[in-house]
């Protein structure tokens, strides 16, 4: 597996991710159900709230309908390598209907990334696709290699079909948790709607009611009041801190921080 690729290489539905030397910072929005396999490096995730830390060998499962940051990190001389199965709906559809899978209750835990057991099949199954990205696949190749993955799957851990194959939209959560969970992601309203079990109109009239105020003030509000804890009491620089927050560009943040506490972020410091 020490073959070279370029950064990212993807047949529809399996990615192959290459990183040499660079450190890679990111903000996501999970689409879709989906596998990762660590093979070299580490990956880093803030999942609500909480930070964890990935190494070589787990296998991790991650969930659609959630928000994570993630650092891909190339440790020294090895380079960050994963393996990565997507599912999206129309397979999973395919699949429930073949093998009679329906959602039966809520599962327990809610992270987005959930790291699996080790497992010598998995362990395995990987293995034998990194070959795959230097060849043209036929359709029902892929589709296969899908299948398989999730029959190993649910064979390590069957309560996993109650997240695969629950295809209705996001139950009604509680707006006040969900939004101090989730403040520091720079997604769009619609996104934080759906999120949160609601239309777009339906969330704003529900978040007036909370909050007696509109989603968009309140979220800059809230992402300044965190800024300014961070940078006068964790003595972090406004550089490293205003997309760890939420905003886009850094001039945005400062003009914004100016307007609310009067001085500029780097005049605090």
């Amino acid at each position: 597996m020490s073959k070279k690729l370029p950064p990212a290489k993807t047949i529809p539905g399996l990615v192959y991710t290459h990183l040499a030397t660079e450190r890679v910072v990111g903000e996501q929005f999970i689409a879709e159900h989906g596998i990762c396999y660590i093979v070299s490096g580490n990956l880093k995730v803030v999942d609500g709230g909480e930070t964890r830390v990935f190494n070589p060998g787990d296998i991790l499962f991650y969930r659609k309908n959630f928000l994570s940051k993630f650092t891909k990190q190339p440790e020294e001389k090895l380079e960050f390598r994963s393996v990565t199965v997507v599912f999206d709906r129309e397979s999973l559809t395919t699949f429930a209907e073949q093998y009679g899978m329906v959602y039966e209750e809520p599962f327990p835990k809610d992270n987005a990334v959930l790291k699996l057991k080790n497992d010598v099949l998995l362990e395995n199954y990987f293995k034998t696709l990194v070959p795959y990205f230097d060849a043209a696949l036929p359709e029902h190749l892929i589709n296969l290699k899908r299948q398989e993955a999730l029959m190993i799957l649910l064979q390590i851990n069957p309560a996993l079909k109650n997240i695969l194959f629950q295809f209705d939209m996001p139950d009604k959560i509680d707006l006040e948790a969900f939004m101090e969970q989730h403040f520091r992601f720079n997604v769009e309203m619609k996104r934080f709607a759906w999120l949160s079990g609601r239309s777009l109109a339906t969330f704003k009239r529900d978040f007036e009611k909370v909050y007696h105020t509109t989603p968009g003030r309140w979220l800059q509000q809230r992402r300044l009041e965190e800024a300014n804890y961070l940078i006068r009491e964790k003595s972090r620089r406004p550089s490293d801190v205003y997309q760890e927050v939420g905003f886009e560009s850094l001039s945005h943040f400062s003009y914004a921080f100016k307007q609310q506490y009067g001085v500029t972020p780097s005049g605090i410091q």
